[in-house]
């Protein structure tokens, strides 16, 4: 009896949202199947009595996949299910909370796949702990920072790496010539060997693209490196040794109306001349060094705003000890590319205060102005509620990805084991 097929153009926007739902949890619940009937066939050894030199060769052969791909699912099935030695002993599962989580259908084989790269040879113990932090960022994070956080992990496991050498110091030769236009600043520089590859290294983390739930990143090349750069400006701006002028840190004095900062809608100034949209400045509020001037329907001065009135730095260094990075669900930015952000918006009275402050990358600080996640905090933990097309059921959300228990990190003082861990 065939199965009637619904075209998706009958559906409703929610109802098309849902059958896609839908069908990822049935595909990765099918893959949980797969899996299983896979370790089956590998512990009954099939494959010998069909000529096969393995279950991946079995494997790759029913189905015309690529080498790479039919071992992949052999070595799934192999860490997610359990299985018995020649001798009839039974082996438990290396990795029993993945598999329950995939076949849940909350997980796929990407995030299967990030989880496996953990240490073999790591205690029972400390691998149950790391696949349950996994897991648990594995159903809120996209499986490449999923892979990262693995990363983070094995690294706490076995930290010691090779000492770095130091390089004969070269004359410096560093040029720029920059000038202000009406859309911002434009110019051109050189710089040293040392100091260009300073500059790379900085700019490689952030100029990787960046997917989204809309599709693929669309900035092109040179756009991506430019954002970049202005992270690595904003990093710099709020470091302590930042020089002063005039007896101040780097502060930008930004104006606007008191109904324009509370309705993000019109333009104001910067420095008395630079025109910046009244959204923006709500932005800059948060954390920028930016000293507000508000004023009201008279031009009349209603409130100068100081630097320290935003988050001074005190509190930033509280937010990086409780956030250690941006807390939105899945990211991986650490604490020094973030701002701070309030949770309730600075133009309509949010208090500068630990318990209504949290750290945002630039590029979610962007989400959360101008989309309809929320934030909520509990027990000082920043949950993000997404919007209905994101989850229907809007369940909180929080990132997992900055908060690998103390237990993981490497006790060297009572031993020369990288995997000997502090308990």
């Amino acid at each position: 009896m065939c199965e009637n097929v619904i075209s998706p153009m009958s559906l409703g926007d929610k109802e098309l949202l849902d059958a896609l739902r839908e069908k990822e949890q049935r595909r990765r619940k099918s893959y949980a199947d797969e899996l299983a009937l896979i370790a089956e066939i590998d512990a009954r050894g099939l494959p010998a009595t069909q000529g096969c030199s393995g279950v991946g060769a079995l494997v790759r052969e029913m189905f015309n996949l690529n080498p790479a791909d039919a071992r992949r699912m052999v070595a799934h099935a192999r860490a997610l299910l359990p299985s018995v030695t020649t001798s009839g002993a039974p082996v438990a599962a290396d990795l029993p909370a993945t598999a329950d989580t995939l076949r849940g259908g909350a997980i796929g084989p990407e995030h299967v796949e990030a989880i496996r790269q953990l240490p073999l040879d790591a205690t029972d113990e400390d691998r149950a702990a790391a696949e349950k932090i996994l897991c648990e960022a594995a159903t809120m994070s996209e499986p490449r920072i999923t892979a990262r956080l693995g990363w983070e992990i094995r690294e706490r496991l076995d930290p010691d790496g090779a000492e770095p050498k130091d390089d004969t110091l070269i004359q410096p030769k560093r040029w720029l010539d920059f000038r202000e236009t009406a859309n911002g600043v434009t110019g051109t520089f050189g710089l040293d060997k040392e100091t260009g590859a300073l500059l790379a290294n900085l700019l490689s983390p952030l100029t990787a693209p960046r997917s989204s739930d809309d599709g693929p990143d669309l900035r092109s090349r040179d756009e991506r490196y430019g954002d970049a750069f202005a992270d690595i400006l904003a990093l710099a701006a709020r470091c302590p040794d930042t020089p002063t002028e005039a007896g101040e840190p780097v502060t930008l004095l930004v104006s606007a109306t008191l109904d324009q900062l509370t309705t993000g809608i019109g333009q104001g100034l910067v420095d008395g001349h630079l025109s910046m949209s009244a959204g923006q400045i709500r932005r800059m509020a948060c954390d920028a060094k930016a000293a507000p001037m508000v004023f009201g329907t008279a031009s009349e001065v209603l409130d100068v705003g100081r630097t320290t009135r935003t988050v001074p730095r005190s509190l930033r260094r509280a937010l990086i000890h409780r956030d250690k990075g941006c807390t939105f669900a899945g990211c991986d930015r650490k604490a020094k590319w973030c701002q701070a952000h309030h949770i309730v918006e600075w133009s309509n009275g949010g208090p500068t205060t630990l318990d209504k402050l949290t750290l945002i990358c630039p590029h979610h600080h962007r989400v959360v102005h101008h989309s309809n996640w929320t934030i909520r905090m509990t027990n000082g933990i920043p949950w993000y509620i997404p919007p209905p097309h994101s989850d229907p059921e809007q369940q909180p959300r929080r990132n997992t990805l900055h908060t690998i228990p103390a237990r993981l990190k490497p006790d060297r003082a009572t031993t020369r084991s990288p995997m000997a861990l502090a308990s």
